[in-house]
């Protein structure tokens, strides 16, 4: 396939690609990772005839937004919407995207009918929830939805083009009802009631699954320590529970339907629920719903999850790979690249035809056309944002539509290169090692700790870890122990470790990059994010002589008092009220407390040698602010070297904060390490 670069989009002022950036030799400026870019979003009809386009209006440029109260400027919100006809490559415009008409959303209902929602600026106050169907030629406008809840398509059966099947909880939060949509009238009939489970407080969401023709299978909700899978009896249109476990115990979790076949994902059990193979890495079967019987293994990865949940407690990275008609074609999953299982042969040969053409990226199918001739795909790598192209198989070309912050010079970013060391206690530990191009009087270390803690490290591109590369520092980025998508063994592992053993994990991979080159033992960092930060003062204050200075970013510093009534601190965590108990502690037993005292750097902060930095935002809710304020307290009574940067505005974000933010906490840490690790 020839491989096209022309620049056909020229619709919108947003859709230009910058080809000349601001001149500057060899640094990228700070500001440029600062900036935030434009949004689009792009939709192939299942017909492959048309394009569907939202897209923000504004120039696609770097104009940091000085106004602090504000993240970003007006015309970041102002969105629009146009409808591109890929034969004639004539548009249409349905939304301008001015003040007064712009969208929030837009995808396809069949071949020749589209809906969006507008959206309203911030602080315009509550508004219903509206959604619009119209043909694509103009004609049979209609409101298909009004409420203050949304409604979200979850299959749309092209062998009836008009109807679709939809998710709406205007009942009651939480939990959705299910109903068949038509797309002309508006008028809904409900197929199915979502299960009463009673009180939803300690309770999660976690999905719903169903079958290709729009009914559902179940759902399957965190409750507490417990998920639970919901089965709905199509019979006596009632729920009943089809099986249970508990967090950190053997379980499986539903993918998928792939011709016909529920796909799952973790251990296999018997019908009467017996374990009949435990799985460390969850694996992928065929799994019979009415009979409770699993087929033979489909596929096991032998270091990471392929899809459901680490350790049946925590989300892996693995997700299902679907079509246009409620089925999937495979399974998508991230070791420190991201990897593809498919179930569908034609699904893997585009697949495969498309990443040929990227050999060195990765490549994400964003929208498709039923046949999958036609596609959007975006081309990522940990040293490129993102690239939009529209593949066509039927004229063999392959044009480039957008680019996410074009002004970043992909030649001046840096990949980074999958690694892996071995604990001290043999724990096996990947990680992501990215090598500054900039000549440099010595090898400067920066080791960056996920947040999570019990997530996994982000492979794609990382603004914060290229500022720093770009500076001139080596970047290296551990999944230690208690990180998820490694297996049950691995996330286990950490439990109950803050301070221990997972900081052992991040000790060992510096001394391992100290023993291979990357690292001078007297110019090594630490630097991180909430969770991060955390291990970044336990770096400080447990092996003080290992680090030259910390950088300390929206970090916990008092166990006791982040374990103290948590789930109702952080709302946004919901059901995470007993998981902790197992993973950081418990404050209910005398051991719990003596652990958090134990582990809470604020505790121990005369052990400290290396200068440190503070970066919080005064309205996190996550890690509050009195971690960095008391920290900042007992260093001053002590004597001790530190900085510190307070955003009056933000909350828990570092790079992700407002953009003048965001700058300022980039310039601070530039100005630091300088001082402190360069002189």
């Amino acid at each position: 396939m020839k491989k096209k670069l022309n620049l056909f989009l020229t619709i919108f002022i947003s859709f230009a690609i910058i080809s000349n950036l601001d001149a500057y030799e060899n640094a990228i400026p700070n500001k440029y990772f600062a900036c935030k870019g434009n949004f689009n979003n792009f939709s192939i009809s299942p017909d492959g005839k048309y394009l569907l386009i939202t897209n923000t209006i504004k120039d696609n440029v770097c104009d940091i937004m000085e106004d602090k109260s504000q993240p970003v400027e007006d015309g970041m919100y102002d969105r629009g919407l146009i409808l591109l006809d890929l034969e004639t490559m004539k548009s249409k415009t349905i939304s301008k995207g001015s003040q007064d008409d712009q969208v929030s959303g837009a995808g396809w209902l069949s071949n020749d009918r589209i809906w969006y929602r507008p959206s309203y600026k911030m602080g315009q106050g509550a508004r219903s929830i509206v959604t619009f169907a119209i043909n694509i030629d103009g004609s049979q406008k209609k409101i298909i939805h009004q409420g203050t809840s949304g409604q979200y398509i979850y299959n749309t059966a092209l062998d009836d083009p008009k109807h679709v099947y939809v998710y709406n909880n205007e009942r009651r939060p939480t939990i959705f009802d299910f109903y068949k949509l038509n797309i002309y009238t508006g008028v809904k009939k409900r197929i199915a009631m979502g299960p009463d489970i009673g009180d939803m407080k300690g309770k999660a969401f976690l999905g719903s699954i169903n079958y290709p023709d729009g009914t559902p299978l179940g759902v399957l909700i965190d409750e507490g320590i417990t998920r639970t899978m919901y089965k709905y009896n199509q019979s006596n249109k009632e729920w009943e529970t089809h099986f249970q476990f508990n967090c950190q115990e053997p379980g499986f979790a539903p993918v998928g339907f792939y011709e016909d076949k529920l796909v799952v994902a973790g251990s296999k059990f018997a019908p009467n629920g017996d374990l009949i193979e435990e799985n460390d890495t969850n694996a992928l079967y065929f799994y019979d719903v009415e009979t409770k019987t699993f087929s033979e293994k489909i596929y096991q990865d032998p270091d990471y999850d392929v899809a459901g949940l680490t350790g049946s407690c925590r989300p892996s990275s693995g997700s299902a790979i679907g079509n246009r008609f409620g089925s999937i074609v495979g399974v998508s999953y991230e070791t420190l690249r991201p990897e593809n299982v498919f179930f569908d042969q034609k699904a893997e040969q585009v697949f495969s035809s498309v990443q040929a053409v990227f050999p060195d990226d990765y490549v994400d199918i964003l929208t498709a056309s039923g046949d999958w001739n036609v596609m959007v795909v975006m081309v990522s790598n940990t040293n490129n944002p993102g690239d939009y192209y529209l593949v066509d198989f039927t004229r063999g070309s392959v044009s480039l539509l957008y680019q996410r912050n074009p002004w970043l010079d992909r030649n001046k970013l840096v990949k980074a290169t999958p690694v892996q060391y071995t604990a001290r206690d043999g724990l096996e530990i990947p990680a992501l090692l990215t090598l500054t191009n900039k000549k440099t009087e010595h090898n400067y270390l920066i080791v960056m700790p996920h947040g999570g803690p019990n997530t996994k490290q982000y492979i794609y591109f990382d603004g914060w870890a290229q500022f720093l590369v770009n500076k001139g520092y080596n970047v290296l980025q551990p999944d230690f122990r208690g990180s998820t998508g490694l297996g049950t063994s691995h996330y286990k592992a950490g439990n109950l470790e803050w301070g221990k053993k997972m900081q052992d994990d991040i000790t060992d991979g510096v001394l391992w990059a100290i023993d291979n080159g990357y690292a001078d033992a007297d110019r090594v960092c630490i630097a991180g994010a909430s969770y991060g930060g955390y291990a970044t003062m336990a770096g400080l204050v447990f092996t003080p002589d290992l680090y030259r200075c910390g950088i300390n970013a929206i970090g916990v510093t008092d166990q006791e008092q982040l374990l103290e009534n948590f789930a109702n601190k952080a709302s946004r965590f919901q059901s995470w009220d007993e998981e902790p108990l197992l993973e950081w502690g418990d404050l209910s037993t005398p051991e719990g407390k003596e652990y958090a005292k134990e582990i809470s750097p604020i505790l121990h902060i005369e052990n400290i040698k290396a200068p440190v930095l503070i970066l919080h935002g005064s309205n996190d809710r996550v890690v509050p602010v009195f971690h960095a304020e008391d920290l900042e307290s007992r260093l001053k009574r002590l004597g001790k070297t530190y900085d510190a940067m307070y955003q009056a505005y933000e909350g828990h974000c570092v790079t992700g904060c407002g953009e003048q933010a965001a700058l300022e906490y980039l310039d601070k840490q530039e100005e630091f390490l300088i001082k402190y690790l360069e002189n």
